[in-house]
């Protein structure tokens, strides 16, 4: 299904307003030329959080990938001379060890592995004997054994914040980047507000920290903007899951594609073992269960239904967070689907290196 492209439509009103209102010639071209000027004094154009980012992992452009894509994309992500990402917080330990050397061996070292709090970090340890040196924590901050272990290995330190209160919390542990999370992301959200009304304070707050933005960027216009309020990169992950190399099904890249500007909602409706908010695409499960008045655990409309199983045998129940990802089998369209606003700009199914390749040029506006 393709999607309307609004690009320059701004601009173009903007101009025809002018124009409109009978100004001379002379001042409608004088305000074109200081239109192109400003164009082009953006182009390239980082400020000195960006470059401390790019100078600490040694990356080609500010762009990180979000924890969800499994491996395959976040090698492709790295050697595209961005940030890749790996979740390890569900991986058994030694499962995270085979992970993470093959990362090394296949990239040169420009990913992080993410840990959600509320999971544990069971296989740390073990991502750590491999030899990762980048870590990431949501859903909490790292206690300071946790902290220590990862300093001893000279690796760096990532957490995601929400606040500024946050921040402050975060800074305690002296991170070497921060992830403002607003609730504009896909997944479980840990944000509460939109981005742009905490980033200024959580940067001001940060100091020389540098912090990223997720939610809801998924062009490099997207990541311009953010850049341009102060940012010192943008995290990506719907956008990202919509590439061949992610590891979820056609279907689902087939659902992001088909998405709308309204296609997402920001609910508890698959609050299942882990009561977190999430936004994900309304499908038949939302709206049933919307129907009947959003009811709580245990009195949701068809609790308890198998309605499909995940690529290693396990049922999937409805509500459950396990989505369609590769070699699930059932009712995909019932099951949850985790996209985030900026999903109605997504029109493809490209590789990571061509996504990223296009991603750079529009961020450098060429």
């Amino acid at each position: 299904m393709k999607k309307k492209d609004h690009s320059s439509r701004r601009n173009f009103l903007k101009l025809s307003s002018l124009a409109g209102l009978g100004l001379s010639t002379t001042i409608f071209s004088s305000y074109k030329s200081e239109q192109l000027k400003e164009t082009k004094k953006e182009i390239g154009k980082l400020n000195e959080s960006s470059k401390r980012l790019l100078k600490l992992f040694n990356l080609k452009y500010p762009f990180f990938q979000a924890a969800p894509g499994g491996e395959k994309l976040a090698i492709a992500v790295a050697n595209a001379g961005c940030m890749g990402s790996i979740q390890l917080a569900w991986k058994k330990p030694e499962d995270a060890y085979e992970i993470i050397k093959r990362l090394n061996n296949e990239t040169k070292g420009n990913y992080y592995a993410n840990y959600v709090l509320h999971r544990g970090t069971k296989s740390l340890d073990k991502a750590l004997e491999a030899g990762c040196k980048n870590f990431q924590f949501s859903w909490g901050t790292p206690e300071k054994s946790i902290v220590d272990k990862i300093r001893n290995a000279e690796g760096t330190l990532g957490i995601q914040v929400t606040s500024p209160l946050n921040t402050k919390k975060a800074l305690e542990h002296s991170p070497d980047f921060l992830i403002c999370q607003g609730i504009e992301a896909g997944g479980h959200v840990q944000g509460t507000s939109y981005v742009k009304d905490i980033l200024h304070e959580i940067i001001e707050t940060a100091g020389s920290v540098p912090v990223l933005v997720s939610g809801g960027i998924s062009t490099g216009h997207d990541i311009r903007n953010v850049i341009n309020m102060g940012a010192a990169g943008a995290v990506m992950g719907t956008r990202l899951i919509a590439t061949i190399e992610s590891d979820i099904s056609d279907f689902y890249r087939q659902k992001l594609v088909e998405a709308q500007e309204n296609s997402t909602v920001y609910t508890n409706c698959f609050s299942d073992k882990w009561n977190a908010m999430t936004r994900v695409l309304r499908n038949s499960t939302f709206l049933n269960w919307e129907a009947a008045g959003c009811p709580l655990l245990g009195n949701k409309p068809g609790e308890g239904d198998v309605i499909g199983k995940k690529e290693n045998g396990k049922d999937i129940y409805r509500y459950s967070t396990a989505g369609p990802f590769e070699g699930a089998t059932g009712n995909l369209e019932a099951m949850i689907m985790y996209a985030g606003k900026g999903v109605d700009k997504i029109n493809d199914i490209p590789s990571a290196a061509e996504l990223l390749e296009r991603l750079c040029k529009e961020f450098e506006n060429r």
